[in-house]
């Protein structure tokens, strides 16, 4: 063997060794083998080592695909932290690893898409030669390598058809929350998306208000509904977010300055640019586009009704347990996919109440029932879409029993009179009748339920508001939470969820609060028929009814 073919065969195998080191190791193989231009173009390609906000994604993506085998990954980012940057390079580094996989590109526009792709042939073109792939195909939307069969195409979120039909193994969607036809495009992305051990989804973005299909699954990955891991980055990590004060300038924090510093533990320089950033643009702008926590980011026009500090404040509680209502038994099954949530089960004497806000049960919007006991504790909720108003009405009706006979209060608004007559035939003993104010005196009145109106409904959820800025109310309920946190004032003055949120459990607890303010005094356990009472203590057996 020649001395040329030694040296080309010691190449090949130094070049098989640095490929079997990194392809495990992202992190290691974009420093070593990854060039990338900076914001500070005049230092040219430089060698790609992963800034604050790219580290933490990193890890968050390799910790997901060390235990499931796979990465699915929703990003809420700040603006310019190199987001957009990390999500191309891994995909190139896959597609480079990967033997004859299929990486999709998508972003909101032509130019963002066509950057991205731009992006990942500076990176090939400034590998070393030893390890820059060959092109088998190479053209203004697509690569092909010829080592590995691997391809990669480029899409532009314009057409509701975008993507639709192509089978990926690696998808990185940049700028979600921008994108026109955003639910049509995902659904048909996500059908042709491999499920297989190794694939890749990150979708990754800025914030464009509450609603759209990257507010619904940011939402889904915070619940754990959606295999999707969220990762948040806030402003504060990325580093060169910061200004020195000028020597002679007298920075005098504000509260709310203070309050950051305590919580997120900033220092003045950082405190300094981000009141610079606020002067360009003003605060709103700026929360939406440098978030120091999720719930900043997706601002929308309207304000919110419930202090977002508070909300932001409350911490929920898993329930006690979960429970299906059996209908043929009468009776709530513990099951962990349950629609009945309780965090504290009814003593034998105590009083309860219950607002229920009724829906079609059409698989939209919820019929919900939220107890409280004297002390505006939330100790129980229940919470369907697939229950027409009738049956809503059953179920109240054991729910109601369970909690002492607790005063049921049902919104009587068109659908609900259904869920009120259902009730009166089982002859429920407690249900609450409307009040009226005469002569300074506040007295019932015949008509059943509490019916929302153009002045009723800012009433009760004037009161409601008090409660929880006085903190006056206990919501153990992530799902009541976020909905309070969601509910905001338009500029019309009319009160609501946002786009793509629901305030069924807002108005089920405005309704309860109502009921205790005006009926607190008039709460009583006496309406329980002594067979109720005494039903499962040993001896007797004249009810028949299975308690939860």
């Amino acid at each position: 063997m020649n001395k040329a073919k030694k040296l080309e065969l010691l190449r090949e195998k130094k070049r098989r060794e640095k490929l079997a080191k990194h392809s495990e190791d992202f992190a290691g193989f974009s420093e070593e083998h990854i060039n990338i231009i900076t914001k500070d173009a005049t230092e040219g390609f430089i060698p790609f080592k992963f800034n604050e906000a790219q580290m933490k994604i990193n890890e968050a993506l390799e910790e997901q695909r060390r235990t499931t085998g796979k990465v699915r990954a929703i990003i809420l980012k700040a603006r310019q932290q190199g987001i957009s940057t990390y999500s191309a390079a891994r995909c190139f580094w896959k597609s480079y690893f990967n033997p004859h996989s299929r990486a999709v590109v998508m972003a909101h526009d032509a130019p963002t898409s066509s950057a991205l792709f731009d992006m990942t042939r500076n990176l090939i073109d400034h590998m070393d030669s030893d390890m820059r792939p060959i092109y088998a195909k190479s053209n203004a939307k697509e690569m092909k390598f010829e080592h590995n069969n691997a391809q990669y195409k480029l899409y532009t979120a314009g057409s509701p058809q975008a993507g639709r039909g192509t089978t990926s193994t690696i998808l990185h969607a940049s700028e979600v929350a921008f994108w026109q036809h955003d639910a049509e495009i995902l659904a048909g992305l996500f059908q042709g998306i491999s499920q297989a051990p190794g694939t890749e989804v990150i979708l990754e973005s800025t914030a464009n208000g509450a609603s759209g299909e990257f507010y619904r699954l940011w939402k889904g990955a915070v619940a754990g509904e959606n295999g999707y891991i969220p990762v948040f980055i806030p402003w504060f990590v990325t580093s060169e977010y910061r200004t020195a004060v000028p020597p002679q300038y007298k920075l005098e924090l504000t509260s709310e300055e203070e309050a950051l510093i305590e919580e997120f533990d900033l220092d003045l320089e950082q405190i300094y640019w981000r009141r610079l950033k606020i002067a360009e643009s003003g605060e709103r702008k700026f929360q939406q586009e440098y978030p120091a926590r999720p719930e900043e980011a997706f601002l929308v026009s309207g304000t919110h009704v419930f202090d977002p500090q508070i909300t932001h404040d409350m911490v929920s509680v898993s329930p006690l347990r979960k429970a299906l209502f059996n209908d043929s038994l009468g009776s709530f099954d513990e099951n962990r996919e349950g629609h009945l949530q309780i965090w504290t089960p009814p003593t034998f004497e105590e009083p309860f109440v219950i607002g229920a806000d009724i829906a079609m049960g059409a698989s939209q919007d919820y019929s919900v029932a939220t107890v409280f006991n004297t002390k505006q504790e939330l100790v129980a909720m229940l919470r369907t879409n697939i229950v027409d108003p009738g049956t809503f009405g059953d179920i109240l009706f054991y729910l109601g029993r369970y909690y002492n006979n607790a005063l049921l209060c049902v919104e009587s608004n068109s659908i609900g009179n259904t869920t009120l007559d259902r009730l009166r035939q089982m002859r429920y003993v407690n249900l609450y009748s409307e009040t009226k104010v005469a002569n300074m005196r506040t007295e019932d009145t015949e008509k059943l339920g509490f019916r929302t109106t153009a002045s009723s409904k800012p009433r009760i959820i004037g009161h409601l508001k008090r409660c929880v800025e006085d903190l006056d109310i206990g919501v153990p309920a992530i799902e009541a939470i976020e909905e309070l946190r969601n509910y905001v004032q338009t500029d019309t003055g009319k009160t609501e969820a946002l786009a793509g949120s629901h305030d069924d459990i807002v108005m089920a607890m405005a309704i309860s609060m109502e009921v205790l303010r005006t009926h607190r005094d008039k709460l009583v356990t006496d309406r329980i028929p002594w067979t109720q009472k005494i039903s499962g203590m040993e001896g007797y057996n004249n009810d028949q009814t299975r308690w939860i």
